[in-house]
């Protein structure tokens, strides 16, 4: 059994058992039950002070309430119950008198004949029969409907009073019979309703009518189930059209029944004439009762049946099985049997049940045939089963006695449970299902508050009493050894635990309490007053003189003026020389004990304290004597302090200021500006500027409050100690000074705030991706923190001053913003440019959609390019020029972000300008960090493997550089002069002397050594590589001047070129360096006598350079040397002219040069 069976199982005892004992007599208990608490326990109740049933008339009028809706219940159930019953048979003979159709009008008959007969047989109303599953059992004619029920084993009433035969039906059904069981009401139809192949249309109508008599009497559940019967030998023998015409026809019923009743109602099929099988008799003969009441079939899941999925499929599996059950029968049943022919049909009953295998499942295809419009049926089971008839009894052992098979317990045990399965009318059941809910409902809430109200607040004032008393104790251990009087200590600490523990000592009632109606038994108020007076006396013991002392301290060391102020009129209102302001007190206390004990370690010590505080200042003070010379000393402190000041303190110290939420630059900026933004002082961005200086604060405190804080300031002439400072000032005149001091603290605040907020700096350019791409969020956060900056910071009068309200306050309030109309506002640019937006929209829609764009919009397209541009620059693989140059996207979008900064009110100015700037010196840092690596990877070891440590850039080493790598590195297309023109050219100003950085390096002022370099190269290659030439072309003109008379002739020899002078005609000769032709790589001075073997001689690429380095050397001009060779005596000179103002040999470019390590 399923759980579904269990759960209906016990539902169905219980309604057994309310109808046994009565509805009514349920509800009579209940109502007793509730009198009986009302008249005991009544007077108990209270709701605070009112006790509604304290009195003995009020409790008899609560039981007469009661019994009046009870009867009035009673009466209007037995009178609906009479109707439901007349109108249920009444209505029947209307329906058949008014229906002229026959076969409705004996349906509708033979209804009403059952329905008297039952109620005169019980003797019952019979009301609860509705309480009673009803099933509808149909099929085709002669399926075996009737048999099934006669010999299913259930017990029919009716047929032991009116006899067998009362029961019609055997032998054929001619429109409808009810069977009234006990389990159920089983609805018997004629086949004809199922074929309907009549020509008249009667059988159509009978059905309809049928279906519409349960619709309308049983509106909430029609029907429990329907059983749909087919016949197995017409399932063997039957034609399969004319079969398969059949079953759409059932399954034309099936449908209907859905449409018709508005239920979902679930099917159980039943093979019926089992015992037709060939051998089925015989196979099954050995089974005793208890045997062929078990059921023979299949029941499908819940979710198979609500799916209709592969139900045809299911069922094979199923049938397989059973077939391995009779197979695996078939053998013991053999041996059983003795008789020769009785054996040969039971061996071939399992090929005779094979057979219905294909056939069953082609009807069950049908059956659950389904479409978008069709929904399938709630196919629960398919059943075997036999109800044996006489006429069929051919066999011998058939003959013995009638039995049936398999049916017995397929409705007790799988159809009657399933009852609740059907899905009735919805709107009806719920409505039906709400009114029963709520009348039980309200019952047992009524008695369960009651009673348990009851127990939980015996026990709740038990607890408390009980808590009340061990802090009452507690107390009076705490207290002992704290002084009381002559108190010169602070030390509000010692004394917290003896104030909380007497001022809690009620908090268990409220703690335990679970409702707030104690049901008359709550204890409270019996001790909450003597509680009250006894806290009262400790504040005034305990609380009162540490408070003097503290405020005595304070006294004699503050020096601050309004501090002095403060303290001064609290110790002067705690000994009575003023009156007492609760406000005034609470405020102070809170701030003398948040310097006391600061701290969140603290922060419930100091709320305790400042709750004590606030019960002492609504209680009445014990007098105090106070120090008459230390009033005197603060007096003379606060003499001076002007009356608009003091205004203005009280002010700013009012509650309501201090309740105001502050301003601050994490919430102006958004969760963004934690990623953009950052405080130069490091300052986090939570912290702000206090409530009381934005325009809430100056709306909803100063404007007025400010009035009312200047009559308190012209009222404290008792705490000044005279009136002299207050004569003549009116509250006008003092709240505007007031006002004033507000406006310079106010416009302070807000300078030295914004001024600390600045865009961060980054330090990469995946740093600047991040800023701008916080920036350029279509939030906008710089404009989101303008208008946040915008309404905090607008001043500017709301409402006329003339309609104020006419009280003193309200003149006084209207004089002074009448004075402060035309006050500086330091933010109205910023207000008017994002007013800009609002004009820009509307100029774009009627400039038909055309966007001139407003400046927060244009200030966000600035930042989405800029940010695209650095996203580029971070992640690029062009040639570094394309990127950073002047001309670059990159730079193009840092200026345009530059000349809007110019033109934005502050303080979007200097944010905006930041960016730039950083932005600006990130991309020159980054340029240049990408030429290095570019350097480093091309061309930095060349360099520097050619150049250390060779000559001529090192005049002192014996190895030369190769020509070949000269050329290599200085040549028109060698490493120096490729790399400059495709990196640097573009940042390099060369119209300058010496070179520089241009556009946004040269800007940024930094230097680098790296230029140097390239523009010694650049010296080099012109000097050495004349017109381009690809090799190096020194043209070197000599001419002998002079020779010493020491010597005969000199010669001056340059890689095979001789000069030689012989005391005569001088005669110049022009040679090119290096030589052209294959000639030794040498050079050399030589002077007779001596011979020219014996001369000065230099070897190598470099060798004139090495000659002429020995040599004292004269400048003459720009291009013209004249070079001394000597010899001791022997002494020769020479002019040496080049082609070009470079001069070679005299190149300050090859002597400064160093392959660039940084740029």
């Amino acid at each position: 059994m399923n759980p579904l069976s269990y759960f209906y199982t016990i539902r169905s005892y219980v309604e057994s058992y309310a109808a046994l004992i009565g509805r009514r007599f349920l509800s009579l208990l209940w109502v007793v039950a509730l009198c009986i608490v009302i008249w005991f326990y009544g007077y108990l109740v209270a709701l605070g002070d009112f006790k509604p049933l304290g009195t003995t008339q009020a409790r008899l009028i609560a039981i007469g309430i009661i019994l009046a809706i009870w009867l009035v219940y009673i009466v209007v159930t037995i009178y609906r119950g009479r109707k439901q019953d007349k109108e249920l048979v009444d209505s029947i003979e209307r329906e058949a008198l008014a229906n002229r159709q026959a076969e409705v009008g004996e349906i509708q008959t033979r209804l009403k004949e059952a329905l008297a007969l039952l109620r005169r047989v019980t003797k019952k109303r019979f009301g609860y029969i509705y309480d009673l599953p009803w099933y509808v059992i149909f099929g085709a004619p002669g399926s075996g409907k009737t048999t099934a029920l006669t010999n299913s084993g259930l017990q029919f009433p009716l047929g032991d009073a009116l006899g067998e035969n009362a029961v019609k039906g055997i032998g054929g059904t001619r429109n409808c019979n009810w069977w009234f069981a006990d389990e159920a009401i089983l609805i018997d139809t004629a086949g004809r309703y199922t074929t309907q192949d009549d020509l008249d249309g009667s059988s159509k109508a009978g059905w309809e009518g049928f279906l519409g008599l349960l619709r309308r009497y049983r509106r909430s559940q029609p029907i429990n189930g329907a059983l749909v019967t087919l016949s197995i030998p017409d399932l063997l023998t039957r034609d399969p059209e004319e079969q398969r015409q059949e079953l759409r026809s059932i399954r034309q019923r099936l449908s209907e029944l859905d449409e018709y009743l508005r239920a979902r109602v679930p099917v159980y099929i039943v093979l019926t004439k089992a015992d037709l099988l060939h051998g089925f008799v015989e196979f099954f003969d050995g089974f005793n009762k208890t045997d062929r009441q078990q059921v023979w079939g299949t029941t499908f899941k819940l979710d198979e049946s609500y799916t209709a999925e592969n139900l045809p499929q299911r069922l094979m599996e199923e049938f397989e099985l059973l077939q391995q059950r009779v197979d695996a029968m078939l053998i013991e049943r053999l041996q059983q049997e003795q008789n020769a022919e009785t054996r040969g049909r039971i061996f071939r009953f399992p090929a005779e049940l094979a057979r219905l295998k294909d056939r069953l499942h082609e009807a069950l295809t049908e059956l659950c045939a389904s479409s978008p419009l069709i929904e399938a049926p709630l196919l629960r089971g398919v059943y075997l089963a036999s109800g044996t008839q006489p006429e069929t009894e051919r066999s011998p052992a058939a003959s013995r006695t009638r039995r049936s098979y398999f049916l017995s317990r397929l409705f007790k045990d799988v159809i009657f449970p399933e009852a609740a399965l059907v899905m009735r009318d919805e709107r009806l059941s719920r409505r039906q299902l709400l009114v029963r809910r709520i009348a039980y409902g309200v019952s047992a809430i009524a008695v369960a508050i009651v009673f348990t109200g009851w127990i939980f607040t015996y026990f709740a004032n038990t607890q408390a009493l009980a808590e009340a008393d061990r802090k009452l104790g507690a107390y009076e251990q705490l207290v002992q050894g704290i002084p009381v009087r002559d108190v010169s200590d602070a030390d509000f600490l010692r004394i917290l635990p003896a104030l909380d523990n007497l001022r809690d000592v009620n908090s268990g009632f409220a703690r335990e309490r679970v409702w707030n109606v104690s049901f008359g038994l709550d204890q409270e108020d019996k001790i909450a007053g003597r509680q009250r007076d006894a806290y009262q006396r400790a504040l005034n013991a305990l609380l009162l003189p540490r408070m003097i002392v503290q405020l005595q301290k304070q006294l004699k060391d503050e020096k601050d003026v309004t501090r002095t102020f403060n303290s001064l009129k609290l110790y002067g209102m705690l000994g009575g020389m003023g009156a007492l302001d609760p406000d005034f007190l609470t405020v102070q206390t809170h701030q003398m004990f948040a310097s006391l004990y600061p701290g969140d370690g603290r922060a419930a010590a100091r709320g305790a304290l400042d709750q004590h505080a606030k019960a002492l200042a609504n209680g009445v003070l014990a007098p105090i004597e106070l120090d008459a010379r230390l009033i005197a000393t603060a007096r003379e402190t606060i003499r001076d302090q002007a009356v608009g000041t003091r205004a203005y303190d009280i002010l700013a110290g009012l509650p309501q200021a201090r309740e105001l939420m502050e301003w601050t630059p994490a919430t102006a900026f958004g969760p963004l500006g934690e990623r953009a933004f950052e405080r130069r002082s490091k300052a986090p961005m939570a912290e702000g500027i206090e409530g009381l200086f934005t325009a809430e604060g100056y709306r909803s405190v100063v404007i007025p409050q400010v009035a009312h804080a200047a009559r308190i300031a012209l009222s404290e002439g008792w705490v000044r100690g005279s009136d002299d400072a207050l004569r003549g000032a009116t509250v006008e005149q003092v709240a505007q000074a007031a006002l004033q001091i507000y406006f310079d603290r106010f416009e302070k605040k807000w300078a030295d705030t914004l001024a600390d907020l600045r865009v961060k700096s980054s330090q990469t350019l995946g740093d600047a991706v991040e800023t701008t791409r916080a920036l350029a969020n279509e939030r906008n956060i710089v404009v989101e923190a303008a208008r946040s900056i915008a309404d905090a910071t607008d001043l500017r009068p709301g409402a006329n001053p003339a309609t104020l309200a006419p009280t003193a306050e309200g003149d006084a309030t209207a004089a002074v913003l009448a004075a402060t109309v035309n006050a500086a506002d330091p933010y109205a640019r910023l207000r008017d440019m994002l007013a800009a937006k609002g004009a820009a929209a509307a100029g774009e829609q009627a400039n038909g959609g055309k966007a001139g764009g407003s400046p927060s919009e244009q200030l966000l397209a600035h930042f989405k390019m800029l940010n695209e541009q650095l996203a580029r620059s971070a992640t690029t693989s062009d040639e570094v020029a394309k990127v950073f140059d002047v001309d670059s996207q990159l730079t193009k979008a840092n200026q345009d972000l530059l000349q809007q900064a110019r033109d934005l009110p502050a303080p979007l100015d200097v944010w905006v300008a930041g960016v730039a700037a950083d932005v600006g010196s990130l991309a020159v840092k980054s340029a240049r960090s990408r030429i290095a690596e570019l350097w480093a990877a091309d061309a930095a070891s060349l360099c520097s493997s050619i150049v250390t440590g060779r000559y001529p850039f090192d005049r002192s080493s014996s190895r030369d550089v190769a020509i070949a790598d000269f050329t290599r590195l200085f040549g028109p297309t060698g490493v120096f002069q490729s790399f400059f023109k495709q990196r640097l050219e573009p940042f390099v100003d060369r119209t300058t002397n010496p070179w520089s950085w241009k556009g946004t390096f040269g800007a940024a002022g930094i230097p680098s050594s790296a230029i140097a370099q390239f523009e010694n190269a650049d010296k080099i290659s012109r000097a050495f590589f004349p017109n381009g030439s690809e090799t190096p072309a020194v043209s070197i003109n000599v001419k002998p001047v002079s020779l010493t008379n020491a010597s005969s002739a000199v010669m001056l020899e340059i890689e095979g070129e001789r000069v030689v002078y012989y005391h005569g005609p001088i005669q110049a000769k022009s040679i090119t360096w290096p030589s052209r032709e294959n000639t030794a790589s040498l050079s050399r001075i030589a002077f007779q006598p001596g011979g020219w073997q014996q001369a000065k001689t230099e070897n190598g690429d470099w060798s004139p350079f090495r000659l002429f380095d020995g040599a004292d050397i004269e400048n003459q001009s720009g291009d013209l040397l004249r070079v001394r060779f000597a010899n001791g005596a022997q002494a020769a000179e020479f002019d040496i002219q080049f082609g070009s103002v470079l001069n070679p040999f005299r190149l300050d470019a090859i002597a400064g040069f160093a392959c660039p390590a940084q740029f």
